[in-house]
């Protein structure tokens, strides 16, 4: 679930983000069973946030906010908006629903390439919530 400004929310899905421009990203990451690498497929956050109107045209206003990434488990990770915005940090953060060819069979991960641990590469996602 995205949880947007003034009270929107969009019900996140495979289907609902399939249905946007898909990006591939091709990581390797350390986590606490060694290192796990795959190519993930999905929808990078500012296509998903520009999709969805959550994105205010004004930069200065838009990069005063973050997005709040909550797993299953109570895990959270804040994404500034800077961070991910073309103009600016242009990370190729993804929202992603498939790994190495298959739907993720625990729900939809955030991948972020070229980070060298995974605590940023949360998966089960419960909400995205912009803050």
């Amino acid at each position: 679930m995205l949880n947007g400004p003034d009270g929107k929310v969009v019900n996140l899905t495979a289907t609902m983000l399939a249905a946007l421009p898909p990006t591939e990203a091709t990581t390797a990451y350390r986590s606490s069973k060694g290192i796990e690498a795959g190519v993930y497929k999905g929808v990078l956050l500012w296509d998903l946030l520009q999709a969805e109107g959550i994105l205010d045209q004004d930069h200065k206003t838009a990069l005063r906010h973050v997005l709040l990434v909550t797993a299953g488990d109570g895990h959270q990770v804040a994404f500034s908006i800077g961070e991910i915005a073309p103009d600016f940090g242009n990370r190729p953060i993804l929202l992603a629903y498939e790994m190495n060819g298959a739907p993720i069979p625990d729900g939809l991960r955030m991948v972020v390439p070229g980070d060298l641990r995974g605590a940023r590469h949360i998966k089960d996602i419960t909400s995205l919530d912009w803050r």
